[in-house]
């Protein structure tokens, strides 16, 4: 049987990505970074927003490319989900939404002003 995975993602990016693929190879790839560094924030702050009692599902969040101008930030413990979203049992302790909620506005505010001023 395969493990439950949790996995966020950013929506709602759809036509700046867009955008982007007009953009010249340079751009595209400054833009990949602000990408990357957003997702190693979300990352970090999702880790630090675990529930902590043996480290095991703090160990489990990680950041991975998952195509161009794309990353996936996962908790691959077995439990996130439920630690996310609570059971009719337990409580919720949310690590994952707060974390991404966080850390968007910085990359939308990074990827405008790379659209709007072209490259540094």
């Amino acid at each position: 049987m395969a493990k439950p995975v949790m996995t966020i993602k950013f929506d709602g990016a759809d036509e700046l990505i867009k955008k982007f693929n007009r953009q010249p190879a340079a751009i595209k790839k400054e833009a990949d970074g602000i990408i990357a560094n957003t997702a190693l924030r979300v990352e970090k702050r999702a880790k630090f927003f675990a529930p902590f009692d043996t480290g095991y599902l703090e160990q489990r969040i990680m950041a991975e490319p998952d195509g161009e101008l794309s990353y996936t930030v996962t908790s691959k413990a077995e439990y996130s989900v439920y630690q996310e979203w609570g059971t009719r049992r337990m409580a919720p302790h949310p690590f994952m939404i707060p974390a991404m909620e966080q850390e968007s506005p910085f990359l939308f505010q990074k990827l405008q002003n790379l659209l709007k001023g072209g490259l540094r």
